[in-house]
């Protein structure tokens, strides 16, 4: 209840400074002025610091293709054949997979949608939403995971993937709240009244004018569910069971048996299918812009 102190404080200063907020009424393309100096200095030291990361990070990578880190070096691939023979392994990586997707459309539904009451309604109450988007960010994930299972001790949700996605839609709710309600507010508000005129309904101008200028940061909503529920353990970690593991609460359960090989192999699956969504979605608003000036 303390932690949430600051959520409060956050709501109200971001009430106060929201009469700042700009709108961006005519498109227009800004080149930033280019400072050779400036820009090689902050270019090395941001190619030292990714290279510190990466090195911390490297042993991932090398101690599955050996044959007995670090006393036998050799290379093979028995590590990751063993790995894809479990059954067992491989079914919790697709069950994450799953919650993954299911979190980043229902997540970016939600998240969308609430933006919108926000700042495109007048409706009564809707800056509680900021509030509520306050108070998710604040409380941490543990404590939203044994709020759930208590919350939902005797309900037919315990232990099923619902109740799992649901809160990590609720736990990583702010961001992509914040990301909707940031892009709507720099839209031009009178396309919602030149669309009334046009006898649009309001479900019509949301998907006819708001969708297609929202583009970019609808996909960024979606990769930014997608990869957090494929990491997430905090809230989770209370609410899945024997048949709705994720790899990130498995990774946990495996370390207790000191597997690591397998706790790295996990890791990279989660990585690559974390860097092939964000490649899938680069590709795709590349394609469509490309469309778009042809």
């Amino acid at each position: 209840m303390i932690m949430l102190l600051p959520a409060l404080l956050g709501f109200i200063f971001l009430t106060v400074i929201e009469r700042w907020n700009v709108e961006h009424r005519f498109a227009q393309q800004y080149s930033p002025n280019k400072k050779p100096v400036h820009d090689s200095i902050i270019g090395t030291l941001t190619f030292i610091l990714s290279t510190i990361i990466l090195v911390i990070f490297m042993v991932m990578f090398v101690v599955p293709f050996t044959t007995n880190y670090p006393y036998n070096m050799q290379f093979t691939l028995k590590h990751i054949i063993n790995l894809l023979k479990d059954e067992v392994l491989v079914h919790v990586y697709m069950q994450s997979v799953f919650v993954a997707v299911c979190t980043a459309v229902f997540g970016k539904i939600i998240a969308f949608f609430s933006a919108i009451i926000s700042t495109r309604t007048q409706l009564a109450g809707r800056k509680g939403l900021n509030l509520i988007a306050m108070l998710t960010n604040t409380v941490p994930g543990m404590i939203l995971g044994l709020a759930y299972l208590l919350f939902f001790q005797n309900s037919t949700l315990k232990g099923t993937f619902l109740i799992v996605i649901l809160s990590i839609v609720v736990h990583y709710f702010t961001t992509p709240y914040l990301m909707a309600k940031g892009a709507m507010e720099k839209l031009d508000k009178s396309w919602d009244v030149t669309s009334m005129l046009l006898k649009d309904s309001w479900f019509e101008t949301v998907f006819k004018v708001i969708l297609p200028n929202m583009k970019t940061t609808i996909v960024e909503m979606i990769n930014y569910y997608f990869i957090n529920a494929m990491v997430t353990i905090s809230g989770v970690i209370f609410l899945v069971s024997t048949s709705t593991q994720i790899v990130s609460t498995q990774i946990n359960q495996l370390q207790h048996f000191n597997r690591f090989t397998d706790i790295f192999i996990l890791s990279i699956l989660v990585l690559l299918t974390n860097i092939i969504v964000r490649v899938i979605s680069h590709l795709w608003l590349r394609y469509d812009k490309g469309r778009e000036l042809r």
